[in-house]
């Protein structure tokens, strides 16, 4: 690799909004089963914010560690080109997707090397969950297009969650209730539910006054509610609550309000930093949803082949509604460096980002 200066973007642990960006001395080369892969095109959204939120909690800082405790590399979804190679099987110029830090380039030990690509086996990674470890090879990538990466590394973590999310409400009976009420109804991993769940049951989506028409425009909802509209839900209802938006009074005001609460379900942290406090709430203790135990359970129970056909046919059709010119669910805003990557960041964190915006970066 050429000796040029390297960069990552590194974030205060504690206070969030604290960012540089460090220059690095240029990597040696690869060690015999190492790679060299440096991340070309990623996204932000408000997932990387519950990252960064749950960063300890999750160990999502433990995925990329540095070498100063107070500063973390966030994780990012993208694609990547390898530069060079010392693991047989894979050459210079190929291009994966996968998970990233924030940095021009990442060293990667390479196990299990096959056709569909690789699983990063660097030591620090094993007591993480394998389903970040796995790097696909775009050649053979049944989900992957050229001219559709933006939309890629945009929706296809989320989607991910939203598919395996669905699947996990639905497999359970929807615990005994009739309707789910999912909050930040416009944030694309919750407006994704509401998507997969479809008419399998009544879906409301809550949501800002400000976005009402987004969400209610969006497709994926049966009705949408503003927050100040909530005490109009009938409380008698049997309702699952999933919160994608981690706000403690919210979540507090919907225990208290649906008296028949079937189950409570946190997936992310769209509107809070903070991180999740024990808190004394009527009804079922919320319950902390995490994605690869659901993919465990149905690659166990139906193979991975029938587990990656039908997450493809949800995603190919879930692609179609948000390219449908009729909705304007997106608009993609390309960054260039990490210092756009930065900003961005920011306006995430501050709650600055239009639900339609989908950002990328491209280093």
């Amino acid at each position: 690799m050429p000796h040029q200066p390297h960069h990552r973007l590194l974030i205060n642990k504690q206070e969030l909004t604290q960012m540089r960006i460090e220059q690095l001395t240029s990597p040696a080369p690869p060690a015999p089963g190492e790679l060299l892969l440096t991340p070309d095109l990623f996204s932000l959204t408000t997932n990387n914010v519950t990252y960064a939120a749950y960063g300890a909690a999750m160990r999502y800082w433990d995925f990329f560690p540095t070498d100063d405790a107070d500063w973390g590399q966030v994780p990012v979804w993208g694609f990547a080109n390898v530069v060079a190679s010392a693991v047989e099987g894979i050459r210079e110029g190929e291009r994966f997707y996968g998970y990233f830090p924030p940095a021009s380039v990442l060293r990667v030990q390479a196990a299990n090397v096959g056709k569909r690509g690789f699983r990063d086996s660097t030591a620090h990674r094993q007591a993480l969950p394998a389903a970040y470890n796995q790097y696909l090879r775009c050649d053979v990538d049944p989900l992957y297009t050229a001219e559709s990466e933006a939309f890629q590394v945009i929706y296809r973590p989320l989607f991910i969650t939203s598919f395996t999310l669905a699947d996990f409400l639905a497999d359970n009976n929807w615990f005994g209730a009739e309707r789910v009420v999912i909050s930040s109804a416009s944030s694309k991993t919750a407006y994704g539910t509401g998507f997969c769940i479809g008419d399998a049951v009544e879906t409301i989506g809550l949501t800002s006054g400000r976005n009402r028409d987004f969400v209610a425009g969006s497709g994926c909802y049966r009705h949408t509610l503003t927050y100040s509209e909530l005490d109009t839900l009938d409380a008698q209802v049997p309702t699952l609550y999933v919160d994608f938006s981690g706000d403690r009074e919210l979540r507090s005001a919907i225990h208290h309000h649906c008296r028949e609460l079937k189950y409570s379900c946190v997936v992310g942290s769209a509107q809070t930093v903070a991180m999740p406090k024990k808190q004394t709430l009527p009804g079922p203790a919320p319950t902390f949803f995490f994605a690869p135990d659901q993919i465990i359970k149905r690659t166990a129970e139906w193979g991975a082949q029938t587990f990656g056909e039908q997450l493809g046919n949800a995603w190919s059709r879930f692609g179609a509604h948000v390219s449908d010119p009729q909705r304007e669910l997106l608009r993609i805003v390309e960054g260039h460096g990490l210092d756009a990557a930065q900003q961005v960041f920011a306006q995430l964190l501050a709650g600055g980002v239009s639900p339609q915006e989908g950002h990328v970066i491209r280093l």
